[in-house]
């Protein structure tokens, strides 16, 4: 519970602080150079989901942010996912969505302002919570995919994953 927390509290403080200091040294709609054509900040308000999809809809995404948040909460403290790391991404995806919604509840609309592309191919632009969100995605589709280390057994400290309830294991297959 710890990590998740965390891991929250800091993608959260990571998102509000860049988003005040956009809102403290750009004005609506400036941009600056960080890395040539290739990274910019730009200040701008988006209405839609994350990466500016689907725009409008502000009761819509206030509520499924709460749906998120709740189940992102149910699922973290959930036994059945408890692989290393677990938390923490959970924790990660849990910040970025509470940074959001904060914005929708406070301004009615999330402030993004991170642009990367080359000229006019450009990336939806995006924020801290939003790259909270995606990693912490990512991380855990991963890790739900392709379990890291070797299958755990009861012999190697682990359940037997198809253990029945009596704990006999499975069956043999016919074969």
């Amino acid at each position: 519970m710890k990590r998740l927390a965390l891991a929250a509290a800091l993608v959260l403080g990571a998102d509000q602080l860049s988003k005040w200091l956009v809102g403290q040294h750009l004005a609506l709609g400036q941009s600056v150079r960080v890395i040539g054509e290739l990274v910019r900040l730009v200040h701008v308000r988006n209405a839609g989901a994350v990466f500016g999809l689907f725009p409008g809809n502000r009761a819509f995404f206030i509520a499924l942010s709460i749906v998120s948040i709740v189940a992102i909460i149910g699922l973290s403290l959930s036994r059945r996912f408890t692989f290393p790391g677990s938390r923490l991404g959970f924790g990660v995806v849990l910040g970025g969505a509470l940074g959001n919604l904060v914005d929708r509840l406070g301004i009615g609309l999330v402030v993004d302002f991170i642009d990367i592309g080359l000229g006019s191919l450009r990336w939806p632009t995006f924020n801290v919570a939003d790259i909270g969100i995606t990693l912490g995605v990512l991380y855990l589709a991963v890790r739900f995919a392709w379990p890291l280390g070797e299958a755990r057994t009861p012999e190697r400290g682990g359940r037997d994953l198809g253990a029945a309830p009596g704990g006999r294991g499975r069956p043999p297959i016919p074969g």
